[in-house]
């Protein structure tokens, strides 16, 4: 090759490093030896060597440079990374490598740029997609983040991507998540494995299911006429093609669906099922079975929230009436009948549904037997059995109990499949980078979780966390029966449950960490009791908290007021109607607006939303003065608008100026809609 030709080959990204000699890989080998065992002195010796006799040799170049990023010259590094792109331009890792160093110095765009170019030379390159996505969240641009997971995930199953499309799809602004093949494959994923709270995904999941043609033409269907024959509502086509991808079914079958426009056909294909058996008019053929026995799944874990028409209820007793007396005489029962009846009533409430439990049934409505009968009887086998550590004495955590014996909170069904248990400096590490955080050293720690429900959250703080020992309470028996049945099917031994006030533990065991989310604001006195729980930490332990802000909350203290007013009290059936009557409501009324919260889709989140018997509200500057006043720091906000915030205060890069985030929270009065999740340090 002649000299015009090398320099035009240079130009144009052709050309390459030299061949490297024998001596040179030799060397080169021996660097990468040491830099993996962590002699760090002897790597960098030994790639200096291999630059001293080849001072292109690319991996030579980047290796160093990491070293130098590792040892605080970052300048030096980003110098090293460019000359070894510059001797091999085809080479995809000096990009990737630059990018990593560039991101750690607060260079994000330029970081991005090096991303890109290495999926440019390598579009599967490992880890590019990884971190250009979890770059492009972080800046705000969530569609681009979900296109460079969607591409990730082609051919790596990295958790990093898989949070980052969970992330991506739950910034997205609706009207922008589009009927994407690869989308919607990799949420039915998402759902069923899963990779996150499945109701996390809820919203993102209707916005879909609207798109598709098959739905969109039910709802139409619907809101004309109400039809009352289930081939009216959708045709073979239509099933077949809602049937195909999976999505319906492991939408309803997961969490509550949270999307009104699909539980009105929910409810109305629910109702057509309940009239065609009525009828004897459902088709022969069990086409609808799947769909109906995902419904009956659905049901069960919204509780029943679904409103019921007065036809339907004299149906349903006829339904009821002809199961019951099949299963008292030992009679076959059509599997359509069974996943219709359990779309409105949970099966273990019918007389003999043990018998049920007995039986061989098609796999939909195996399914719901053992959802419907068989937990409920090992929960009722557990109860007795639950360890009581204090008395329930206080007259308000005594009303608290009582709702959430008969309301268990939330209904779930799976939790997060691929949390990697890590020490508790690395989680928050991750979580929090910049925090002013001191670490608590790589021990066993004693975990509290006060006041953990059905047991989701405490399940996930258990496999997070390394070599934790956790101890979770609750007042409601019915709640703690839940979470041990969930926690014995997972396998977990280092969690413990049992029935407690938080007004009423005392101090001799004390903790590492103590976790108490959604709990401190339904007591009588919601500082009385963190005190106590602060009382219960250890120096330089951590406490997780979660309080409701006043700020984000304004329109269910309006819906409040207005159910005050009318003197409507909590009911089943009162839940049923209000739901009917806010959602019938103009979008951008105050009382709509309440659709809007996720807690509105099943009866116990909506009695908790709407008629708690006890809740306070907080405020940041209320929150800054009880850690002022307590001595703790604050480490963050556990929020995806945590994005946002950045943008908005750039120079607060640990995110963890109070003032700033009571600013932004007046600015965008929804972020918190959910909770204040935030961690802070005992001093």
């Amino acid at each position: 090759m002649n000299r015009k030709q090398r320099r035009a080959d240079e130009k144009t990204g052709k050309a390459a490093a030299r061949p490297s000699s024998l001596l040179e890989e030799t060397l080169f080998r021996q660097a990468m030896a040491h830099h993996q065992a962590g002699r760090l002195r002897d790597a960098e010796a030994n790639y200096r060597d291999v630059l001293a006799a080849n001072p292109r040799h690319t991996g030579a170049l980047g290796y160093l440079g990491l070293l130098a990023h590792q040892a605080g010259h970052s300048d030096a590094a980003i110098d090293l990374l460019r000359k070894a792109i510059a001797s091999d331009k085809l080479n995809p890792e000096p990009h990737y490598n630059l990018a990593r160093i560039l991101s750690d110095c607060g260079r994000d765009d330029d970081a991005i740029m090096h991303n890109r170019k290495a999926l440019e030379i390598d579009p599967d390159f490992p880890g590019a997609h990884n971190n250009l996505g979890a770059l492009l969240l972080l800046h705000g641009r969530p569609a681009e983040a979900l296109a460079a997971a969607i591409a990730g995930l082609r051919m790596d199953d990295a958790a990093g991507l898989k949070s980052t499309f969970v992330m991506a799809l739950r910034s997205l602004d609706p009207a922008a998540i589009k009927l994407d093949p690869n989308v919607i494959q990799l949420l039915v994923r998402a759902l069923r494995e899963p990779w996150c709270r499945p109701r996390d995904l809820s919203a993102a999941a209707g916005t879909i299911l609207l798109r598709a043609p098959a739905m969109a033409r039910c709802v139409e269907r619907v809101s004309q006429a109400g039809p009352a024959l289930l081939n009216e509502m959708f045709a073979a086509t239509d099933l077949a093609a809602l049937g195909s991808d999976g999505l319906l079914e492991a939408s309803l079958s997961t969490s509550p669906v949270t999307t009104v426009a699909v539980e009105r056909v929910l409810t109305a294909v629910r109702r057509a099922a309940l009239n065609d058996i009525a009828t004897d008019t459902l088709e022969a053929d069990e086409a609808w079975l799947p769909l109906v026995a995902a419904l009956g799944q659905q049901s069960f874990i919204n509780e029943y929230v679904f409103d019921i028409t007065e036809d339907e209820t004299a149906q349903l007793g006829q339904l009821r009436e002809t199961v019951t007396e099949a299963i008292a005489r030992n009679e076959a029962i059509a599997p359509i009948k069974v996943a219709i009846l359990a779309s409105y009533l949970p099966l273990h409430s019918l007389a003999g549904a043990d018998k049920l439990a007995s039986q061989s049934w098609p796999g939909a409505v195996a399914s719901l037997v053992a959802q419907q009968v068989g937990d409920h009887r090992d929960e009722l086998a557990i109860c007795p059995a639950i360890e009581r550590l204090t008395a329930i004495e206080d007259d308000v955590s005594e009303k608290v109990r009582a709702q959430y014996e008969e309301n268990p909170y939330p209904r779930w069904s799976r939790v997060f499949a691929e949390t990697q248990a890590l020490p508790v400096d690395a989680y928050i590490g991750m979580r929090f980078p910049g925090a002013a955080y001191t670490p608590l050293g790589h021990r066993a720690l004693d975990v509290l979780v006060a006041g953990c429900g059905t047991g989701q959250h405490a399940i996930q703080r258990a496999q997070q966390l390394q070599s934790a020992n956790v101890l979770a309470i609750d007042l409601s028996l019915s709640s703690l029966s839940y979470a041990i049945r969930k926690t014995r099917q997972l396998g977990l031994t280092n969690l413990r449950y049992a029935q407690a006030d938080i007004l009423a533990l005392e101090g001799d065991t004390t903790f590492d960490v103590i976790d108490s989310s959604g709990v401190l604001h339904h007591l009588k006195e919601p500082l009385t009791g963190w005190r106590r729980l602060a009382g219960l930490l250890r120096p330089g332990g951590l406490m997780h908290i979660g309080l409701y802000s006043s700020t984000a909350r304004r329109d269910i203290n309006t819906a409040r007021a207005y159910l005050a007013q009318q003197g409507r009290g909590f009911s089943v059936p009162e839940v049923r109607r209000l739901r009917a009557e806010f959602a019938g409501r103009a979008p951008g009324d105050e009382l709509h607006n309440i659709t809007q919260f996720s807690d509105f889709f099943s009866i116990s989140e909506c009695r908790d939303l709407l008629f708690h018997v006890q809740e306070h509200q907080f405020s940041i500057p209320q929150i800054a003065d009880f850690l002022r006043e307590s001595g703790f720091t604050f480490l963050g906000f556990e929020t995806p608008a945590r994005t946002g915030y950045l943008r908005r205060f750039p120079g607060d890069r640990a995110a963890t100026n109070l003032a700033n985030w009571a600013t932004f929270e007046a600015e965008n009065p929804s972020t918190f809609a959910q909770m204040y999740q935030f961690w802070i340090q005992k001093s």
